[in-house]
């Protein structure tokens, strides 16, 4: 059965957002017609089933802070830029245009054609040209932080092996040939510094300076004698501290074996404790994946991931290409294809788009929409644009980084504080959040000018409005969905609609499923699932969300129908809430795991994923998946507790007898309503307990109440107590007597008096305590039970 209730609003929400007072809701009249301002009256449901909507950052201080950079300029500038696609007058039709000293002006893919490289002593001199006049470092860093970009990331050195810094490694750098003698990297680190944005280097793993050119694979081990210690010698110049803090090394190509990837991590992170490296390094020794070049995610990605998305896709590095020729003759080998191989091919010179009519505008609109897909499914946006050989921006690639900054201040919510949500992806687009906002952006406007965010009906809505707009929009809640009615089209890149709530967002589980005593089975469609980073390697995690309704489930098991799942590579575990089941194997998930208790009142995420692999961004396989989960409780029972005697004297003790709660469960015993706890117990194995405990001395006389509750699950129940005063003491026949003192609170009992106040539910104290433990993401909801 599935939980089919609307409902309002998280436990923290309302705690955060009514002072304390609890998560229930005023009830409001039936819905009756669209409103604006407002949302349309409705019957107000609990929040019994709302966690929070945020996917969280890594748990990791160095990962989370990177992961919130979220957009970063990528730039390709080193000699190749002189080229920009073009030797001896011909275009480059194949290969990247960074990579022109091998491949020159080849016109074919057929591998059989020799290579028409640029020679040496040619290259050489044209570096001896790289004055760059018009380099400055300030204002490339400016410009990337005008775009939003919270770290510029530089080419060090390409494979054609010459470094852009002042080295003593080589003589083949620009310190030593450029006729200017600057270091470019010092002078950016230290603009990056000026205008408060991080710096970032890529580095080349291989080197035609000591390589051989094999630009068809770039696949060159590192096996040549001495090339370690090159390489070693190059990363303490980068990264031993002239150039300050590095966050993120790009290492790139080449075919590392895994002991040389160990070297390079460890050389790295020896260097810059703080640095994240990227996938490139090899042999899965990355912090970070990157997967291939201009790939998109459309999944919910597991992270940290990247993706290096450059202005031009056939082209990294500088390339003008704005008035070439639409096709070229492909001198091939005829037997190529059972074709004429020696024919006019037709090719996309796709920088003719700056020659287009509304060109920025196209661009700017198809990067604006990568930048926001990438950030809104959980990975970094890394964006490269090429400068110019003399180190200036194309005017035209300058306003298509000006364009994206135009669209991030008008959308500032996006890229400041957000994350990526649970939120389904809808076919009108995504979801992104902060401590008090869901961004929705419209990447497709809808024909019928609404748009549906299911799992979102459970918030408290303050208001909604189109980004750039103060005019509010009309909205209703649908069950357990957020209904947006969208004003006209606007003309503009990719419109934002923001909805603000009363506390952080929630999300109430499209596919929460309620179990029982008999077998559940819950299909893929209704299981969250995000994606490994890592290329073609399928599923992270699987997850399915449970509720046992307003009972405890003790005795539950979970089994997984999977397809493709192996023991070749890791164990896996299972959690739900703080219980844990590890080293498992694909014969365990198919027979059932457990046994897991839940609390009643809540949704229990159930979560499938490796036991500490040795890299935690690979997924289960490429063809793997999970067809369905099936859930069974052993027991259901409704916790229980009962006090005797139900009057005392304070300062006397009562026995304490409790029954329904999870098995093996530790139970804390607190009086309330200034709560303050007298004892502990621990639940047998039907869930019962029995303690005797002592009413502080101090406690004022008056109705109170005990409460008995558990942290894993999470389960409370209450009875009434009365306390009564102790009797006066008795007069003195001594005139010289002192009054006796009141009796201390034994330690355990606390020491807070003024118990007679009341009203205090128990459960808000202990789900505060849960979270400052770090208890999970488990919420305590109003008890009414679900509608099933």
């Amino acid at each position: 059965m599935r939980i089919t209730n609307r409902l309002a609003g998280s436990l923290l929400a309302g705690l955060l957002t009514l002072g304390m007072a609890g998560p229930a809701l005023a009830d409001t009249p039936e819905a009756d017609g669209a409103q604006s301002a407002a949302p349309a009256p409705q019957v107000t449901y609990d929040a019994r089933y709302a966690i929070p909507a945020a996917v969280p950052a890594s748990s990791e201080a160095k990962v989370a802070q990177w992961q919130d950079m979220k957009y970063a300029m990528f730039i390709h500038w080193g000699v190749y830029s002189s080229y920009a696609g073009w030797y001896k007058g011909q275009k480059q039709e194949v290969g990247y245009p960074e990579q022109i000293k091998a491949w020159g002006h080849q016109q074919t893919w057929d591998s059989r054609i020799p290579l028409q490289g640029i020679p040496r002593e040619e290259y050489l001199a044209t570096a001896q040209t790289f004055d760059a006049p018009n380099f400055d470092a300030t204002a490339w860093c400016q410009q990337a932080k005008d775009s939003g970009m919270k770290m510029l990331l530089i080419t060090s050195k390409h494979h054609d092996g010459f470094a852009m810094w002042d080295t003593a490694t080589t003589d083949y750098n620009f310190t030593k040939q450029s006729p200017s003698h600057r270091d470019p990297l010092l002078e950016l680190s230290q603009a990056c510094k000026k205008v408060d944005i991080k710096f970032g280097l890529y580095f080349s793993n291989i080197d035609w300076e000591k390589q051989p050119e094999n630009p068809w694979t770039n696949a060159n081990t590192l096996d040549e004698e001495g090339y370690m210690d090159y390489i070693h010698a190059q990363l303490k110049e980068l990264l031993g501290g002239k150039y300050g803090e590095i966050t993120e090394l790009w290492y790139d190509m080449g075919k590392p074996n895994p002991a040389q990837s160990d070297q390079l991590r460890a050389w790295a992170h020896e260097l810059q404790p703080n640095i994240m490296i990227n996938s490139r390094v090899g042999n899965d020794r990355a912090d970070f994946e990157v997967g291939w070049d201009n790939e998109m995610q459309s999944e919910q990605t597991q992270g940290p991931w990247e993706s290096a998305v450059s202005i031009f896709h056939k082209t990294w590095g500088y390339a003008n290409w704005d008035d070439a020729a639409p096709t070229f003759k492909d001198t091939g080998y005829p037997d190529y294809t059972e074709e004429d191989w020696d024919h006019i091919q037709p090719v996309d010179n796709t920088t003719a788009l700056r020659k287009a009519p509304d060109g920025a505008k196209t661009k700017t609109t198809e990067i604006v929409g990568n930048m926001f897909s990438t950030v809104a499914l959980g990975g970094q946006f890394l964006f490269n644009v090429g400068p110019k050989f003399d180190g200036s921006y194309d005017p035209w690639d300058a306003s298509v980084l000006a364009g994206i900054g135009d669209w991030n201040r008008a959308h500032p919510g996006i890229l400041r504080n957000s994350r990526p949500t649970h939120f389904p992806i809808e076919t009108w687009g995504k979801t992104m959040v902060d401590d008090s906002h869901i961004y929705l952006g419209i990447e497709k406007w809808p024909a019928d000018g609404t748009v549906t965010l299911r799992g979102a009906g459970a918030n408290d809505i303050s208001s909604v409005k189109l980004d750039g707009s103060d005019a509010p929009l009309t909205y209703k809640v649908e069950g357990n969905d957020l209904v947006i009615t969208l004003p006209a089209q606007p003309d503009e890149i990719l419109p934002v609609v923001t909805v603000t709530t009363n506390g952080a967002p929630t999300y109430v589980p499209t596919g929460l499923t309620t179990i029982g005593t008999e077998a559940t089975t819950i299909p893929a469609t209704s299981l969250e699932k995000f994606k490994a980073p890592t290329p073609k390697t399928g599923e992270t995690s699987f997850i399915a969300s449970i509720t046992s309704g307003d009972q405890v489930a003790s005795g539950v098991t979970v089994s997984f129908e999977t397809q493709g799942f192996t023991d070749a590579y890791a164990a896996y575990k299972v959690t739900i809430g703080d219980q844990v089941i590890k080293g498992l194997t694909v014969a365990d998930l198919n027979a059932g795991v457990g046994p897991f208790a839940i609390g009643p009142n809540q949704t229990a995420r159930v979560t499938l994923e490796y036991d500490n692999p040795d890299y935690i961004l690979k997924g289960f396989g490429k063809d793997a998946t999970v067809t369905s989960v099936t859930v069974r409780a052993a027991t259901l029972s409704t916790p229980a507790v009962t006090v005797e005697p139900e009057t005392v004297e304070a300062g006397k003790t009562v026995a304490v007898t409790g029954t329904g709660f999870a098995p093996d469960s530790a139970v804390t015993l607190t009086l309330h309503s200034e709560p303050v706890e007298v004892g502990t117990a621990t639940t047998d194995a039907s869930g019962a307990f029995t303690a005797t405990v002592t009413v502080p001395a101090t406690t004022e006389a008056g109705a109170h109440t005990l409460i008995a509750s558990t942290a894993s699950p999470l389960a409370e129940a209450s009875a009434a107590l009365t306390v009564t005063p102790p009797p006066a003491p008795a007069p003195s026949d001594d005139p010289g007597a002192q009054p006796s003192a009141a009796p201390s609170p034994a330690p355990e009992q606390g020491g807070k008096g003024g118990l007679a106040r009341t009203g205090s539910h128990g459960l808000l104290a202990g789900a505060f305590a849960l979270v400052a433990a770090g208890a999970g993401t488990a919420f305590i909801r109003r008890s009414r039970r679900a509608k099933a």
